[in-house]
């Protein structure tokens, strides 16, 4: 059988991928075995995980109130691209083995999880990204629920439901592909959660017209995409599934002992 036609096709489309993409590929193809793997024992702290976002909200809402969505969709979105940003630079770099640090190969999520151990570390970048898609999911439940154009603090009623409904979606997953989404290891993780945050992007930063009396979405504005986007498999279900892979990477590297789980920055175990 001649798969040349097939093989040229790949290559036409390698070569059309920008860098960020190709360097994430070559990583990729360079994944190693990761010795450290808890199987799955990571289902046991989903809960704990969960919980934490829940608590970690509810305290940050005492001291910034709703500030975060005080500007508007636009600002919002580029709230979670800021830190998806800041998470991938982290993670795209080489840490170099050291008597404190066993290193870290680019774009292995595990690794670099394991080797911060900085004062504003990797998993608190993790934890914000993944409450930040919280808070947005939570306010338009309570848009809907309320039919309102904003929630006001209506959005911290809905935490606890997104939560278990993120752990029974997951604990469902693993029931028809166990764990799968971590056999690759800590880079094939990553990319996981790469192809979730590039579909968001290019979701939310098309402008949609509207038509026919349906609403339409400006570029960047993440509150009027998830409103105007009526697809089978939508924008929402992006936001979902990324905060999910997130919360299943804190999940596992607290199943391995290398994170302390806890609201954002009290992860510091003096390692």
């Amino acid at each position: 059988m001649n798969d040349a036609p097939e093989r040229k096709a790949l290559l036409e489309k390698l070569a059309a991928c920008d860098t960020a993409t190709l360097r994430r590929l070559a990583a990729l193809l360079e994944a190693r075995d990761d010795a450290a793997d808890r199987g799955k024992s990571y289902l046991g702290y989903l809960r704990a995980v969960a919980d934490s976002d829940i608590s970690g909200l509810k305290t940050s809402e005492k001291s910034y109130g709703n500030s975060w969505k005080l500007r508007g969709g636009v600002d919002t979105f580029h709230m979670l691209k800021r830190k998806w940003e800041r998470i991938e630079k982290r993670v795209s770099t080489d840490i170099a083995v050291s008597a404190a640090s066993a290193g870290a190969s680019p774009y292995d999520i595990f690794e670099h999880l394991k080797a911060d151990r900085g004062a504003d570390g990797l998993i608190d970048d993790i934890r914000d990204l993944r409450r930040y898609l919280m808070l947005v999911e939570a306010e338009m439940a309570a848009r809907a629920k309320a039919d309102v154009a904003d929630s006001g603090r209506g959005y911290l009623d809905q935490f606890e439901a997104i939560a278990r409904a993120d752990i029974a979606t997951i604990e469902d997953k693993e029931k028809s592909y166990g764990n799968s989404w971590k056999r690759s290891g800590g880079i094939g993780a990553f990319m996981m959660l790469a192809r979730k945050w590039d579909r968001i992007v290019q979701r939310v930063t098309t402008r949609i017209e509207s038509k026919d009396g349906v609403p339409g979405a400006s570029r960047d504005n993440v509150f009027e995409h998830l409103t105007a986007d009526r697809r089978a498999e939508g924008t929402i279900d992006d936001i979902r599934g990324l905060r999910q892979y997130l919360l299943l990477v804190e999940a596992e590297m607290a199943a391995r002992g290398e994170v302390e789980i806890g609201t954002a920055r009290d992860n510091r175990t003096g390692g």
